[in-house]
């Protein structure tokens, strides 16, 4: 297929995949979004896919959360692609997308249709240059369908079962028409916006490989494997007085820290900054610093427990089980005995993990540098995660 300047894409990735529960006991809250086809999570492959064929001008990705955003420009490393935060619902995220296409016709589809099917693809824009305003796949029926209204007598009316249909993604609409179109009420997918409108839609053959993966059990014959992945975490805070001092989410008595806390924007809890970021490298996420901007106000004194809880869930959400954590923090002071069990459980408790499986050791710098100095702690993190592999048969 040729490239073309009249054509954008927008795929919708932000559902909360709720109804997606496979059973994995080390993988409970992996989201639809990020199952790992062969180590590739389907929002990159599908991706992928679609930039492969050369064909769109713009193309917009739009996720559930901001965390999910930023982590995915981080996966891709392409500029050329808008990552965008969603709404409550399909239609809004997809509406989201629609404010930045800036090209007359848009391709929308569902990253929960995985396989790209290239051929229909090229189907659906043939059919559209006879003046239509959408074209979408779809497939006939092959179950009994019926109608169920629960304010009606009888509730239930068959359905012609040859004349339903199954409808699919990728459809492409004219842009305009679209924003028109889902402006007048709440739909489920483009091409009944666009008929609600009295505009033009037609629908192809489909291709039962678009036929999208909502539950667990709509997942193809696989076999399930496990990857080991390493981040690296290190940070380094200055004491300031008269500020509380948090390690590890546990408040250091005054009396141990000379009445200092430590200088920064957050609440300024060194151990668990490193550990945020040896988390995201782990999971290839970047580090904290674009989750948590020391520029914005938003984060003016946040609690680094609260932000700990927020990438931990990304963590789970993207397919990874932290296995090991272990801390080294650099002090000399506070000292850090009083307080070791302390921290250990908060930190076992805020993962979800053992304390067999947390290690805390502190070491001095015998008078020399900063530290050594007391002008400041240092602390380093290295985490190990299990990641999930999957191999589709």
């Amino acid at each position: 297929m040729q490239p073309r300047q009249d054509l954008s894409l927008v795929l919708a990735a932000a559902g909360l995949s709720t109804r997606f529960t496979p059973n994995l006991a080390h993988f409970p809250h992996i989201k639809k979004q990020f199952w790992p086809l062969n180590g590739v999570p389907l929002v990159q492959k599908v991706y992928e896919d679609f930039k492969h064929l050369g064909l769109f001008t713009q193309i917009f990705i739009v996720v559930s959360n901001r965390f999910e955003q930023i982590y995915l420009r981080q996966l891709l490393c392409d500029e050329s692609v808008s990552v965008l935060v969603g709404g409550a619902s399909r239609q809004e995220s997809v509406q989201i997308a629609l404010e930045g296409v800036q090209t007359p016709l848009v391709v929308v589809s569902d990253i929960a249709r995985y396989q790209t099917e290239p051929l229909v693809l090229e189907r659906l824009l043939e059919r559209m240059q006879g003046g239509l305003d959408c074209v979408a796949p779809a497939l006939s029926a092959t179950d009994t369908m019926v109608y169920y209204n629960p304010t009606a007598i009888p509730p239930y009316q068959l359905l012609e079962r040859k004349r339903a249909l199954r409808v699919q993604t990728p459809q492409i609409c004219r842009t305009s028409v679209l924003k028109q179109a889902y402006k007048a009420g709440t739909f489920t997918d483009e091409s009944s916006a666009i008929l609600s409108l009295g505009a033009h839609a037609a629908y192809i053959e489909g291709s039962p490989n678009l036929d999208k993966l909502t539950f667990a059990s709509d997942l193809p014959a696989h076999s399930v494997r496990t990857t080991s992945h390493t981040g690296l975490g290190l940070d380094v805070h200055g004491f300031e007085g008269g500020k509380v001092m948090k390690l590890g989410g546990v408040v250091i008595h005054s009396s141990d820290c000379g009445d200092c806390g430590f200088r920064a924007h957050s609440d300024g809890d060194v151990l668990l900054h490193a550990l945020i970021d040896a988390l995201l490298g782990a999971i290839g996420g970047g580090d904290i610093g674009l989750y948590y901007s020391d520029q914005d106000p938003s984060f003016k004194n946040k609690d680094s427990a609260e932000m700990l809880q927020e990438i931990y869930q990304l963590v789970q959400g993207v397919g990874h089980c932290v296995e090991g954590v272990d801390i080294t923090l650099f002090a000399d002071m506070p000292k850090i005995s009083p307080y070791r069990a302390l921290i250990k459980k908060n930190l076992a408790e805020l993962l979800n993990m053992q304390l067999t499986n947390i290690n805390l050791k502190a070491t001095t710098f015998e008078g020399l540098g900063f530290v050594g100095r007391k002008e400041g702690v240092g602390v380093q993190v290295l985490v190990q995660t299990r990641a999930l592999y999957v191999v589709h048969e």
